[in-house]
């Protein structure tokens, strides 16, 4: 692995953060004929709470990376299922083909780190960016002179608060938990268990391992407390060994006014970010670093801007869909009713959200029909 404690002079692109949006950005943009260093304050392997299952367009875009991986580190999976925990009632739908992934989330950064230094990237690692003037920059009091700089650092990003002094267009912040156990996965679809004022999703991580995590408005729950309100999942789990201490973290549905500035951009969290729930914060990361590093490439970042506003479109409807879900039980209640008595549209609802259809596949049939089992669903009385 090249490691150095300052940017290497002769970069064309420095890169803050070594999280996978990061990784990605430095491995299609050396492939695409630029000289690359990435810094990070920490060092590797970098672990972060996730729900740690990749959609199928994911495993799509980490395939386009360069990375595989061994039978034993990913677990497929072949769909969503939606589970209320109040009042046994379910709806799932399969992905068309094709599989999704249920891998650790070292494991994910150790294959990306890996492909990015057979790359030819360069590293600092512990290193220390600070903002030496406005939209100037220092690496270990270094300054950084590389042609553009990306700002992959993730939900807290420093490069954005010093490129942008302006706030969110949007933001809808929540908190997440996750923690591994020790038993046979039980399904091979991830599912979502929805209680009252959380959800937790269980994704098959190995033969003998499943992901539990937690998403909240309620910046104190902790998985514990989350599993009270989905007990069958509770009971299912009873006796399973953790495998792996709890993590925290801070979501946020967000959307920024813009990613670029001057020779500075950002990508991945750093540049907005969707819902967990929704399982494309990684997806959205990796088709942004394609764009950005496209842009780069051809001296038009600019064209990022407008890449980066339709790739994040779809998310954050479906992500504001969730949160409306989460936030008003009636709705979520009629949403469920919904869709289990029309199966096919949750499956279309599905395919659009991962990029197996376009969003015009819906068509206007459907969202009438949609809209009138909503309207006509009673609400339960519990």
């Amino acid at each position: 692995m090249t490691s150095s404690t300052q940017p290497t002079p002769q970069s064309d692109v420095f890169i803050v953060g070594g999280g996978p949006a990061g990784l990605a950005t430095a491995i299609l943009a050396s492939n695409k004929g630029l000289r690359v260093t990435l810094a990070d304050h920490a060092r590797p392997i970098i672990d972060k709470a996730c729900g740690e299952g990749l959609l199928p367009d994911t495993v799509a875009a980490i395939k386009k990376l360069g990375v595989e991986f061994e039978r034993d580190e990913a677990i497929p999976f072949r769909g969503i299922r939606f589970i209320d925990a109040n009042h046994n009632l379910s709806v799932e739908a399969k992905f068309p083909g094709v599989s999704g992934l249920g891998v650790r989330r070292t494991v994910l950064q150790a294959k990306l780190l890996q492909r990015a230094t057979e790359a030819g990237v360069s590293f600092a690692w512990g290193a220390r960016i600070t903002e030496r003037a406005t939209q100037s920059l220092e690496c270990n009091g270094n300054k950084i002179d590389s042609r553009w700089v990306v700002g992959a650092d993730g939900q807290n990003s420093r490069i954005r608060k010093w490129i942008s002094r302006s706030s969110p267009r949007h933001e809808q912040i929540r908190f997440g938990c996750r923690r591994h156990f020790a038993i046979t996965p039980w399904t091979d679809f991830v599912e979502v268990h929805w209680g009252n004022s959380c959800q937790i999703t269980v994704t098959p991580v190995g033969s003998e391992e499943v992901c539990l995590a937690a998403t909240s408005r309620n910046p104190r729950m902790k998985l514990q407390a989350a599993l009270l309100e989905v007990p069958a999942l509770a009971a299912r789990i009873a006796g399973a060994p953790a495998t792996t201490s709890e993590r925290g973290a801070r979501t946020a549905l967000r959307r920024l006014g813009n990613v670029c500035s001057g020779r500075f951009a950002l990508v991945g969290d750093a540049s907005g970010s969707v819902d967990p729930v929704t399982g494309e914060g990684l997806g959205l990361a990796f088709r942004q670093a394609d764009a950005l590093t496209d842009a780069l490439r051809d001296n038009r970042l600019p064209a990022y801007r407008t890449a980066h506003e339709r790739i994040g479109r779809i998310p954050r409807r479906m992500a504001r869909l969730m949160l409306l879900m989460d936030a008003h039980r009636w709705f979520r209640k009629k949403v469920f009713l919904a869709l289990a008595s029309e199966p096919r549209l949750f499956s279309l609802l599905l395919n659009i959200h991962i990029q197996a259809l376009d969003p015009f596949a819906f068509g206007a049939r459907n969202a009438l029909r949609l809209c009138g089992r909503l309207i006509v669903t009673p609400n339960w009385k519990t």
